[in-house]
C-alpha cells in the first residue's frame, strides 16, 4: 500500500522531469516572448537565468552531499566488518537522491546483508544504526544549514519548506521542497520588491 504509489509517483515525477529538462529551451523562449512589454521579457529573462544559477547549485551542493553520505556510510561499514564497504556506500550515495525512500532501502540492505555477514543480531545491526545517526544528522542539521548558508536561505525556511512538502507530497515533496523554496524566493525578489521600512542610520 505504500510502495506502489510511491513507485507510481517517482517514474511519473522522473518522466516529467525528464520531459521538462529535453524541452527547456522552447519553454524558455515561449515565456519570454509571452510578453509584449519589452522590460517584461527582460524581467523574465533575468529571473530565468537566476533561476537556472541557483537550482544549479542547489544541485551541486546536494550530489556533494550524498557523496559525503556515501563516504561516511562506507566507512561506518567497513568500522562494522560488513563487506564491500565501498559498494555499500555507493548504493547509500546514490539512493539518498531518493528522499525517505532511499535512506530507508539503504538501511534495509545494511540490515540484510549484515545479519547474513555475521553470527549474532547484535553485530549484524551496527552498520545499520551507524548509517541511520548518519542519515538523522544530515536530513536534519547538514543539508538544511549548508543549502541555508550556500543558498543564502534561511536554515529554518529550508527546514519547514522540506518538513511541509514532504508531509503534503511525500518523498517526491521531500525533493522538491529546497528547489521550490528557491523558486518562490526568487519570484518573491522580482515581482514584489521590498518595500518595508529600513532602520534609521546611526
Amino acid at each position: 500500500e505504500f510502495l506502489s504509489p510511491t513507485f507510481t509517483e517517482f517514474l511519473l515525477f522522473f518522466a516529467t522531469l525528464v520531459l521538462f529538462i529535453a524541452s527547456w529551451r522552447d519553454l524558455r523562449r515561449t515565456l519570454i516572448m509571452t510578453f509584449g512589454d519589452h522590460d517584461a521579457r527582460l524581467r523574465t529573462l533575468r529571473i530565468l537565468n537566476e533561476l537556472e544559477l541557483h537550482l544549479g547549485n542547489y544541485l551541486l551542493t546536494v550530489t556533494l552531499i550524498n557523496a559525503g553520505v556515501g563516504i561516511a556510510a562506507g566507512i561506518a561499514c567497513a568500522v562494522a566488518g560488513m563487506p564491500n564497504p565501498a559498494g555499500l556506500g555507493a548504493l547509500a550515495a546514490t539512493l539518498n537522491f531518493v528522499p525517505i525512500i532511499g535512506p530507508i532501502a539503504t538501511f534495509a540492505v545494511l540490515v540484510v546483508v549484515g545479519v547474513i555477514t555475521f553470527p549474532t543480531l547484535s553485530g549484524g545491526m551496527v552498520a545499520p544504526l551507524l548509517f541511520a545517526v548518519i542519515t538523522f544528522m544530515e536530513g536534519h542539521f547538514v543539508t538544511p544549514t549548508i543549502i541555508g548558508r550556500r543558498l543564502a536561505v534561511n536554515a529554518l525556511a529550508v527546514f519547514i519548506a522540506l518538513a511541509f512538502w514532504t508531509w503534503l507530497w511525500g518523498p517526491m515533496g521531500a525533493f522538491l521542497a529546497s528547489p521550490l523554496l528557491i523558486v518562490g524566493l526568487i519570484l518573491k525578489e522580482h515581482l514584489l520588491p521590498d518595500t518595508s521600512p529600513q532602520l534609521p542610520s546611526d
